[in-house]
């Protein structure tokens, strides 16, 4: 029995339904013939030249990512171009690019539920529960955990199941410091400190944390903030989401690139 790319879109959107994404956000089929057939997915969190390239190797009909290869409008499909060309090279290869990104950070057992059950977060609520019948479905996640510990054993917990990056892990607040309630929102987050529920919370963990947001957090009292790498904070939902797809796909082969695409090689310690 066959496969069609249409088949794999249509349990990608079931699991990831398209309107829990943001209204800014631009997830979906980018690239590829809804009547190819495919029978091998290829999970990664960027669409880069190097990721297709990897797909290409193993055999992959389709490149699925969390963040979109096409984000912002393209006028042209010139090679040279970043953008151009990695569309140029999937089509010319035969390669579907598909997304799911802010659907999958909402959706029940999406990027933030997976993060949460890493952490080891216990009575998971979503932070914005999504205007949807289903009262697992929203952005972020905040629960509690097992048992009270100190921000710096649990930041260090955290770092010891997430793939490490130059990046690392990084606290804000009092190493002692009793934390036992947890907010959280994987990727970029800091939109979010603000909001009640997290000032609610003992600590919030997130990345991409900007310098003044951070420093208002702390000048106001708010939770201590763990910030890590965008990448490693959404890259440990890919083997779950290959798992999900292949209950429903069995016939379909999936697996999960192993290259970083966290933008940061090294860093210097000083």
């Amino acid at each position: 029995m066959t496969t069609s790319l249409q088949q794999i879109v249509d349990v990608a959107e079931r699991l990831w339904p398209p309107s829990l994404a943001e209204e800014w956000d631009n997830p979906g089929l980018a690239v590829g013939d809804r009547a190819a057939t495919v029978t091998h997915v290829h999970l990664a969190l960027d669409a880069t030249a190097e990721t297709l390239a990897e797909a290409r190797r193993s055999g992959a009909q389709m490149l699925l990512t969390h963040h979109p290869a096409l984000f912002r409008p393209v006028r042209t499909l010139d090679a040279a171009s970043a953008t151009g060309g990695l569309l140029f090279a999937a089509a010319r290869d035969g390669v579907a690019l598909f997304s799911a990104h802010t659907n999958a950070d909402s959706a029940p057992g999406g990027v933030n539920a997976v993060l949460a059950d890493l952490i080891g977060l216990r009575d998971q609520r979503p932070l914005v529960p999504a205007d949807d019948a289903n009262a697992d479905a929203g952005l972020g996640r905040m629960g509690r955990l097992p048992a009270g510990t100190t921000l710096g054993e649990f930041a260090s917990d955290i770092a010891r199941v997430l793939p490490s990056t130059a990046s690392q892990v990084r606290v804000s607040g009092d190493f002692e410091r009793e934390v036992s309630t947890v907010s959280l929102c994987s990727g970029a987050g800091d939109s979010l400190l603000q909001l009640p529920q997290v000032q609610a919370t003992d600590v919030y963990v997130t990345a991409d944390l900007r310098h003044h947001v951070t420093l208002d957090a702390r000048a106001e009292g708010l939770p201590a903030v763990v910030n890590l790498s965008h990448w490693a904070s959404e890259w440990v939902w890919l083997p779950v989401a290959a798992r999900q797809l292949a209950e429903h796909l069995p016939q379909v082969r999936f697996t999960v690139s192993d290259l970083r695409t966290d933008p940061w090689d090294f860093a210097i310690a000083q």
